[in-house]
């Protein structure tokens, strides 16, 4: 994408943001492999406009994990551009970078309909987690 097509994406509302992904696997080839298709499956996801993607090198675990004898980790940079700030969430959720920078706009003005479906996705999400066993609210009485 040029940079006049993502400047007028920015002015047209989408939110451009870094993401930092790290992944970490029991071979070299695993770690490389299975970040790759995490960053492609990213840049499939509707509303998400991935415009660059930096893959660092591979690097052994120093101090790897119990129970595992050796690990590798990796990490992508990912500059995105995002169609608003529920597309922004979901894809934090989804692909859990280990790092966010909204890099522009500099202030942005939210309607109430993306305010509620950004809170609809998050009740929802909670609401899987409980409904899993792994998670929910406790309410104290």
């Amino acid at each position: 994408m040029e940079k006049h097509e993502i400047e007028e994406k920015i002015k047209e509302g989408w939110i451009k943001t870094w993401f930092a992904i790290e992944v970490m696997a029991t071979s070299k080839e695993i770690a490389e492999k299975s970040l790759k298709e995490h960053v492609e499956k990213l840049s499939k996801m509707k509303d998400i406009i991935v415009i660059g993607k930096d893959f660092k090198d591979v690097q052994k675990v120093e101090n790897p994990p119990k129970n595992v004898k050796e690990a590798y980790s990796q990490v992508v940079e990912v500059t995105l551009l995002a169609r608003d700030l529920l597309a922004l969430i979901v894809a934090i959720v989804l692909y859990a970078p280990s790092a966010v920078e909204i890099l522009e706009p500099v202030e942005k003005k939210i309607k109430i309909d993306e305010m509620q479906n950004i809170a609809n996705f998050i009740a929802s999400l909670i609401h899987q987690f409980a409904t899993a066993g792994i998670g929910g609210i406790v309410i104290r009485a």
